[in-house]
């Protein structure tokens, strides 16, 4: 019973945000739990301005800037910032399994300057075959903690 208390508490006090600037297709969203220690998940980041276009169609190193950018404003509009992210995972468009590694060199360089001193201690890199469209180079989330 306790355990369902607990369940039921945490599934009260959660609530699902969608960016005023993120076009409303897909499942692009953030999930903020309201409570003390707040962790929020910001997920499915994609290189899309606030009117839904494409940023960056065939440019990497300038969609993964856009989604940074769409990040930025997502954790702003919870009150967080990039230094509260803990956790992030980059999805990059690529053969499944594989490593490219110079995607993982961009990603790395433009993170560090995104994140600046704080660097999140849990990144992940995944490469899947297909992100939102064949346009879609890179998909980013993040877990955030106040």
């Amino acid at each position: 019973m306790k355990h369902y208390l607990l369940g039921l508490t945490l599934f009260l006090a959660t609530t699902v945000v969608q960016a005023q600037t993120t076009p409303t297709t897909g499942y692009i969203y953030k999930v903020d739990t309201a409570l003390p220690g707040k962790t929020v998940y910001v997920c499915g980041q994609r290189p899309f301005d606030g009117k839904g276009r494409l940023v960056g169609k065939g440019d990497f190193v300038q969609q993964v800037q856009q989604v940074f950018t769409n990040l930025k404003t997502a954790l702003n509009e919870v009150g967080l910032d990039v230094d509260n992210v803990k956790q992030v995972t980059y999805h990059v468009k690529g053969e499944t399994g594989s490593i490219n590694t110079q995607a993982q060199q961009q990603l790395s360089s433009l993170g560090t300057v995104f994140f600046a001193q704080a660097a999140p201690a849990i990144s992940e890199t995944r490469t899947i075959s297909k992100i939102a469209s064949d346009d879609v180079l890179v998909e980013i989330e993040v877990v955030a903690i106040k």
